[in-house]
């Protein structure tokens, strides 16, 4: 009772004043990075690690941010790739036939992996011709019949958004989420950090990706929000919702009781969705497990 009076008067606080400070961030050296891992696993995550960097032009990104900011983000793009290959990717391209997805992330914290998921919807091939690609447009079959398939990537236009409800959560050198996710997505085309609550907001999108659900009360509190902001099946019809015909939703959870929780919520709302399993990327080691569900739009 006390914790929830508590979260709800200081997020009211939060919400309200919204403090903001220019976060400038810094850069580390990248010539360590897998010192620490066995031989084979280091030699694998060195291959990938330079395997990503030249597909997915990580040049700039690089240079200017953490290793382990670096190595979160190199998890991110594996975490979609090996969700999102081509069964997945659909090209989901509107009728007046640009070469534009839109994705969303939903309660992006601080958004210290908006390059990643950028990175991986502006240069991952929407199908198997993008790799034999020309300046042309050409076809491919997909689905039903034949779509158009706009040749070259990095021609994408790319439009993201992150939304967090707590945006202006403050941290302990006295800057806050904003000021974090202004840094992290400064230099991303077409993106802006929404500080909102998502079941006020209206957008329609092809992909949307979803860290960490709050599907039990525990963890919202503990995070600092007030029960009153406990809706899991209200917030998976709103995500499913939000969908453009035939898009797609992410959803990461943290350890198999709350994938298992997720699961029902899914079967409530009877929708047709896909389990990935246990996710293990190549780069970092978190203390819990991440579990993966594809969830498919009509």
């Amino acid at each position: 009772m006390f914790k929830n009076l508590y979260n709800e008067i200081d997020f009211f606080f939060r919400k309200n004043i919204r403090l903001k400070r220019k976060y400038t961030g810094k850069n580390e050296p990248k010539e360590k990075l897998f010192e620490n891992f066995l031989c084979k696993k280091r030699q694998l995550a060195e291959e990938k690690e330079k395997f990503y960097f030249e597909k997915y032009h990580l040049q700039e990104f690089k240079d200017n941010s953490t290793c382990r900011n670096y190595l979160e983000n190199l998890a991110v793009i594996e975490l979609l790739e090996s969700c999102f290959n081509k069964e997945f990717l659909a090209p989901l391209l509107p009728e007046n036939n640009k070469n534009s997805v839109k994705i969303l992330d939903i309660g992006s914290k601080n958004w210290f992996y908006a390059s990643g998921e950028w990175s991986f919807f502006k240069y991952s091939p929407l199908c198997h011709c993008e790799e034999l690609a020309t300046k042309q447009s050409t076809y491919c079959s997909m689905d039903n019949g034949l779509s158009p398939c706009f040749a070259r990537n990095n021609d994408r236009i790319i439009y993201l958004d992150g939304i967090e409800i707590d945006a202006f959560r403050v941290y302990s050198d006295f800057h806050t989420r904003w000021d974090y996710a202004q840094f992290y997505i400064k230099n991303l085309e077409n993106t802006q950090y929404i500080a909102k609550d998502f079941l006020c907001h209206n957008g329609k999108y092809d992909y949307i990706i979803w860290f960490f659900p709050f599907v039990t009360e525990f963890p919202l509190q503990e995070w600092g929000l007030p029960l009153s902001k406990f809706k899991p099946a209200e917030m998976l019809k709103h995500a499913y919702d939000s969908l453009n015909p035939g898009g797609k939703i992410l959803i990461v959870n943290q350890d198999e009781k709350e994938y298992v929780i997720q699961e029902d919520l899914l079967k409530d709302l009877n929708l047709h969705y896909k389990k990935k399993g246990d996710f293990k990327n190549s780069f970092l080691e978190y203390e819990h497990k991440r579990f993966v569900t594809v969830i498919f739009g009509i």
